[in-house]
């Protein structure tokens, strides 16, 4: 049987090589491929720049974090090319408004202020605080962010902002490809009660919360993001045929 083509979108301010192992052990069932975000204030044209990237072939796509945010844009322009959509530790509206948990406008606010003055020790506190309550983690996190020196803080700083002002629920509702979502009771950066939001959103969707995997599951846990994900594939495979 032909293997399924997944694409991998990492997280802000991070790159490809963060997905380590996990990708390499997903690479034993599907053809992976990862991509590294390009920069542009604008999610149609970095959606484009991506698919432009691939091959003309239908895709997977996981989008882990800000990953997530691209890939919902990419199934929003490109439905007849995504098979299915996983959504990793990723809100469709990242900050909080009166109906939608997230990040408080002020924690992101001040986060951005103080990235702009100290981006080298803010970035360090932004790795803390994805694995925060799972300091035996945090080693390796490191190691596999520090492959790759972050050259241009100032594409950082539009990345963020990006973040900051994307609200992609009306685009997450109004999806017909299948969708699943991995999130965790401990995400510091994801709110764990916006899986019950989602399912309202798409009454359809695979979900599952993960206990005490923090921001980072592919590390944490990635036995068990690797099986809801092969579930996820082969249920969705079946469907489809």
């Amino acid at each position: 049987m032909q293997k399924e083509h997944l694409v991998l979108l990492h997280g802000w301010a991070m790159h490809s090589a963060i997905w380590g192992n996990f990708a390499e052990q997903l690479s034993l069932h599907y053809n992976v491929t990862l991509i590294d975000l390009p920069t542009s204030d604008n999610l149609n044209e970095i959606a484009e720049e991506i698919v432009a990237k691939l091959a003309d072939e239908p895709f997977y796509i996981l989008g882990w974090s800000f990953g997530g945010t691209v890939a919902l844009k990419i199934a929003k322009i490109y439905p007849n090319r995504v098979k299915g959509l996983i959504l990793m530790a990723a809100n469709p509206c990242f900050v909080a408004t009166e109906n939608w948990s997230g990040m408080a406008v002020e924690t992101i606010d001040s986060f951005t202020e103080q990235f702009h003055i100290q981006p080298e020790e803010t970035l360090q506190r932004f790795l803390h605080l994805q694995c925060q309550g799972l300091p035996k983690f945090l080693k390796e996190f490191k190691q596999r962010f520090s492959l790759k020196m972050i050259q241009n803080f100032f594409d950082l700083e539009i990345s963020l902002n990006l973040l900051k002002t994307s609200d992609l629920r009306f685009i997450l509702a109004n999806l017909t490809c299948p969708i699943a979502v991995i999130l965790s009771d401990n995400d510091a950066l994801v709110p764990v009660k916006i899986g019950k939001k989602i399912q309202i959103l798409q009454p359809n969707s695979k979900r599952t919360i993960l206990k005490n995997a923090g921001h980072i599951p592919f590390i944490t846990q990635s036995e068990n993001c690797l099986n809801f994900i092969h579930t996820f594939i082969n249920d969705t495979r079946q469907n489809q045929n």
